[in-house]
């Protein structure tokens, strides 16, 4: 007797933890949506007062790909000028493989750009999707769709700003990828080869250098140091709250951050972007 009560008692607490677990993914799946805020804008009356430098006619958005990195969360800066032309900047590792990079191996890394229209930049904000003529190779795959946009408005100086800082990224890939086909030609003499050896030892024992490393420099790790340049919260966030994950990181921003910043979604999440989120 004493046996198939536990055996109906345990029957009864695995049927609760089914259910439980089925309504959490109804829940998901069907009835939750993404928290959003819109930024505080600035006020036309008062931008009429104001002096041109002052006036914040630009946007910064931090990017979040759910699905992105094997499903560990992908980030990306996203700059909108006062014409509404948008650049993405992406970053990634590229002097070592996805398993050296796991293992923790520090590399140069490529800071990836896909320029948009003012058109183009209008259709992203509604679907998460860049332009199709950005992915006319491979380079570019864990840009293909952003879920979740967190922004701010921001001065044309502050746009320059960040825009400045991603250029040390941008040069860095730019100059490895110069040196290494330099230096992997078959066609190459052995002395340009040499010379090529030289350039690229002196090259990366440069100390400013920005390096990748998957843990302590990554994508997520580059967009919020850009955006700290010109925002004192996100630089705070950056010291004391910051996460290892994007995921993470793009909540806790969002509850972090003042209401200068907005957060959403971006288009319609997919079945595995829901059970991520």
């Amino acid at each position: 007797m004493r046996t198939r009560h536990k055996t109906r008692k345990s029957t009864i607490f695995l049927l609760i933890f089914f259910f439980l677990i089925l309504a959490f993914f109804v829940y998901k799946f069907f009835f939750y949506t993404p928290p959003q805020r819109a930024a505080s804008v600035p006020l036309s009356e008062q931008a009429r007062t104001l002096p041109e430098e002052q006036i914040q006619s630009c946007q910064v958005c931090y990017l979040l790909n759910l699905d992105g990195m094997k499903g560990l969360g992908h980030s990306a800066l996203l700059l909108i000028d006062e014409d509404g032309a948008g650049q993405i900047f992406s970053y990634n590792g590229m002097q070592y493989s996805l398993i050296q990079c796991l293992l923790g191996k520090e590399g140069i890394g490529k800071m990836k750009v896909i320029s948009m229209t003012p058109e183009e930049t209008s259709a992203f904000l509604e679907t998460g999707e860049p332009p199709a003529s950005a992915f006319s190779t491979n380079e570019f795959d864990e840009c293909r769709n952003f879920d979740r946009i967190l922004y701010r408005y921001i001065t044309r100086n502050e746009f320059d700003t960040i825009l400045s800082g991603t250029k040390s990224y941008i040069n860095a890939g730019d100059e490895f990828e110069k040196l290494y086909a330099a230096l992997h030609t078959p066609e190459s003499s052995e002395s340009v080869r040499l010379s090529a050896e030289n350039s690229m030892k002196a090259f990366l024992s440069q100390e400013q250098l920005p390096r990748y490393q998957i843990y302590t420099h990554n994508c997520d790790t580059a967009a919020r140091r850009l955006i700290a340049l010109i925002d004192p919260e996100a630089a705070s966030f950056n010291e004391t709250e910051a996460s290892l994950f994007p995921k993470s990181n793009y909540k806790r921003m969002c509850r972090s951050l003042s209401e200068s910043w907005g957060f959403g979604p971006l288009g319609k999440d997919t079945w595995l972007e829901k059970l991520l989120q």
